[in-house]
């Protein structure tokens, strides 16, 4: 890109950009560096970094006490909003050429974006993903770097997956990509909100402020977008008020314009009728538990919002693809039954031990482990003790992600809101799911919460390698059927 395609008034022909940089550690040529004021670095302190890596414009709005005179500097009031401006030239605007669906909320959003994403793909369109799982398009899939990564990382895959043929992309936005405004650049089509519980407090300070930052999504789309949103949810129902154009709602409770009624959650599948525009559609789906009934229902809005009929939709969800460590049952032959969840609030922890609870019959037990991730919001975690707790017969307590806190301090926090004696606390992940398998009676269920399909550990020297719980758990059970005893994982 040649500066003068942005700042045709600073009539710099001659000079090229061929990299945007935020991070001034990045070795590059003729790159193009922001001073981004963070929550805890100001860009304007690597000027010179960024410069004997290999920049040759900075983009700053400080005034600055030195020059290089092979540098070309240019002063702004808002690096961030000229961010966005400049990645959308530099990138040829992919969000404009291709059909964004976007999604925010606590719980449900890798859930009903990466649903949407296979409906999609099974009505034959060319569909990409980009969230907490995983970056998906084509035959490729990435690791994430965040739910919602930053501009330049984003509008980077943006254009990758316009140039690879992908025509529609699904992409979470996380209340903290939000507030930092990651995706103040892209242009979305639809957006969907899903419902607020206690999550990321430690950021937003108050669920007040979190309701704020999701809020933005929905204030930025244009007036040709739609959105939807849970009427149930009390933060929905106050997106309601804001008058959005073209607003449909679904829900279970209330009055809305896509409503499940007469639901029947089944160990294996879910079946209810949906209530659209006056007329009734019976609705089987291989999703179980009354929080995915939510998920299908949204996913159910935006395809028929998009203009699929119902009767084209439906027939899909008989059998769609589960969403790994969402709910995902691990079956090798063993006499109970074992879930693993990705869930780490409260509300969604609670959510699932219900669930759990209503298919386990009475006179057998729920075991479950979890713990809870490192410098991150510490009022959760006696909120999530509590619940697991009164939800679950018994408790193993172990390692998240930990970051730079130590285990033993994060339990301790989780314990103070634990009432009864029925817990423990096992410091090493694998063994405390070993331990939790090892337990279980015929008819008894594991749940395994927290960490899903996730293939690290966050550490304080950065990501450590885990297997995933699920792939834990599969082949605990293979030990344990060849008769290795607990103390032989040590």
């Amino acid at each position: 890109m040649n500066l003068n395609t942005v700042y045709e008034e600073l009539h710099h022909e001659d000079v090229l950009v061929e990299a945007l940089i935020l991070d001034s550690r990045t070795q590059t040529q003729n790159g193009m560096f922001f001073c981004i004021k963070g929550l805890n670095v100001d860009g304007h302190d690597f000027i010179d970094q960024a410069i004997t890596n290999g920049c040759t414009v900075v983009v700053h709005e400080d005034d600055l006490d030195k020059y290089d005179d092979e540098v070309t500097y240019i002063q702004v009031g808002d690096a961030m909003g000229e961010l966005h401006k400049i990645t959308n030239v530099f990138f040829d605007n992919p969000s404009r050429k291709l059909i964004v669906h976007g999604i925010t909320g606590t719980n449900g959003k890798s859930t009903v974006m990466k649903t949407l994403k296979n409906m999609l793909q099974r009505l034959g369109v060319n569909t990409g993903y980009i969230g907490t799982i995983s970056v998906e398009y084509n035959d490729l899939v990435l690791s994430p770097s965040l739910t919602t990564p930053d501009i330049i990382e984003l509008q980077g895959i943006l254009n990758d997956m316009v140039e690879a043929g992908v025509e529609e992309v699904c992409l979470e936005v996380s209340s903290q990509g939000l507030a930092l405004r990651r995706v103040d650049g892209i242009h979305f089509n639809d957006a969907s909100f899903t419902n607020l519980s206690h999550d990321h407090l430690d950021y937003h300070k108050d669920m007040n402020q979190y309701f704020e930052a999701k809020k933005v999504l929905f204030d930025r789309l244009s007036d040709d977008a739609f959105t939807i949103v849970n009427i149930d949810d009390e933060y929905g129902r106050k997106l309601l008020s804001q008058d959005y154009p073209n607003l449909k709602t679904y829900g279970i409770n209330d009055t809305a314009d896509y409503r499940a009624k007469n639901i029947r959650l089944l160990p294996s599948k879910t079946q209810f009728t949906l209530v659209n525009n006056g007329e009734e559609y019976e609705v089987e789906t291989s999703f179980v538990a009354m929080f995915n009934v939510y998920n299908v229902l949204n996913v159910i809005a935006i395809l028929h919002e998009r203009n699929y009929t119902l009767d084209e939709i439906i027939p899909h969800l008989k059998d769609i693809e589960h969403v790994d460590g969402r709910l995902t049952v691990v079956d090798e032959g063993q006499d109970f039954q074992i879930f693993v969840d990705f869930g780490h609030a409260p509300d969604s922890m609670k959510n699932v031990y219900e669930y759990v609870r209503s298919i386990t019959k009475p006179n057998n037990k729920i075991i479950t482990v979890f713990g809870a991730a490192g410098a991150r919001d510490h009022s959760k975690r006696p909120i999530m003790g509590e619940v697991a707790s009164e939800l679950c017969d018994w408790v193993i307590l172990t390692e998240h992600d930990n970051r730079n806190e130590s285990v033993k301090t994060i339990t301790e926090e989780i314990i103070t809101g634990i009432k009864k004696e029925n817990y423990e606390f096992v410091m090493n992940r694998y063994q405390a799911i070993y331990k939790a398998l090892s337990m279980a009676n015929p008819g008894d269920s594991v749940v395994l919460q927290g960490k899903g399909e996730e293939k690290f550990i966050y550490r304080e020297f950065g990501k450590e390698k885990w297997m995933g719980d699920e792939v834990c758990a599969a082949e605990i059970i293979k030990k344990i059927e060849k008769g290795e005893l607990y103390e032989q994982v040590y």
